[in-house]
């Protein structure tokens, strides 16, 4: 099976003219989101980006993705398709309140805006799951105000994408746009996102931006299938259970991804996040995994040490919660828990 990296190698002689951009690319640029690279405002032409990326390649502790982005910024080298690809206003943000990640790309009349999933820190997991009871949460504002202060007038044809939680940002911010921005926005691309509350699926807000929405999910999706969303375009990949949700491993041929079929725990982690959770009462869910997040490391900006056994053990041990509320989250960890381990026969 071929993916992403084959994509590249292929490809990378065509130019924009030759072979328009498409779903690989915008993947690709959702991925070099994740490099561990600092700030910086400004623009940068291709060359000089490599070269300053290069220049932190020995940072270890940015999570799985990292090394991933690195392995596809070297196939970019030289390439005629990404030559002129200019990169501007990075933004790595990480803190006890927020972990945060974009960038924007040019290249000919095209903007690509994209955001950064979680990084493996503690508080990026903590963001997932405030999804479940806060909006907008506070990598959802920044978010927001990103492409508000990165975009201008000249910028008319306009992709936003973003892989795992930079998924649901690049939903989050077109949601929010003003029409004029919203109008030049030709389609926003959710790779494996988590998606919203109850109160946001149903907006007027949420239904105008299905209109220019593609969700992208592997067949083992635990992250893509949690909360609310629609219309998905279930892929395969070439790995199986939770390792499907690194997308170098999701399988194309030329520009289009490869069909798969949703595997039956993904299903019913998107009916326990979604059916299920709306028969609690939600505010005694925030209370509860509050409660639990002052229970771990308050330096929330370290990266998580806690395997998804230690923490089902954290929360059975604590008092004052509510037993349904247990029982929801104790489906959720086994599902992810049975995710890893488990591959379905197609």
């Amino acid at each position: 099976m071929y993916t992403i990296k084959d994509y590249i190698e292929f490809y990378k002689d065509n130019s924009l003219e030759e072979v328009h951009l498409n779903g690989q690319d915008l993947l690709l640029a959702a991925i070099l989101v994740y490099l561990p690279i600092s700030s910086f405002q400004g623009t940068k032409t291709f060359p000089e980006f490599y070269d300053y990326a290069l220049s932190f390649k020995k940072d270890k502790s940015s999570g799985v993705m990292a090394p991933l982005s690195y392995e596809l910024l070297e196939l970019l080298k030289n390439s005629k398709r990404y030559k002129d690809l200019k990169v501007s206003n990075f933004e790595k943000l990480r803190n006890n309140d927020t972990q945060f990640g974009a960038v924007t790309f040019r290249i000919k009349d095209l903007t690509i805006i994209s955001y950064k999933g979680t990084d493996g820190s503690l508080i990026g997991w903590i963001e997932n799951f405030r999804l479940g009871y806060e909006y907008p949460t506070n990598t959802q504002v920044l978010a927001q105000k990103y492409l508000l202060n990165t975009l201008t007038p000249a910028d008319k044809k306009i992709y936003v994408t973003g892989h795992s939680k930079g998924g649901n940002l690049a939903m989050a911010s077109i949601m929010s746009a003003n029409d004029d921005l919203y109008n030049r926005v030709v389609a926003v691309y959710n790779f494996d996102g988590p998606g919203f509350r109850k109160e946001e699926y149903q907006s007027k807000n949420y239904e105008r931006l299905h209109k220019k929405l593609i969700n992208v999910i592997p067949t083992g999706s635990v992250v893509g299938t949690i909360l609310n969303n629609k219309d998905y375009h279930v892929i395969k990949s070439t790995e199986h259970a939770f390792n499907e949700h690194y997308p170098t491993t999701w399988c194309c041929f030329g520009e289009h991804f490869i069909k798969g079929k949703l595997s039956s725990v993904s299903k019913q982690l998107h009916e326990t996040t979604t059916t299920s959770y709306e028969k609690l009462d939600q505010e005694k869910v925030k209370e509860a995994i509050e409660a639990i997040f002052e229970n771990l490391p308050r330096e929330y900006s370290s990266d998580l040490k806690l395997n998804l056994n230690d923490f089902k053990e954290l929360y059975k041990n604590m008092r004052n919660i509510d037993p349904d509320i247990i029982k929801y989250l104790d489906t959720i960890v086994d599902s992810m828990i049975k995710s890893t381990y488990i591959k379905e026969k197609e």
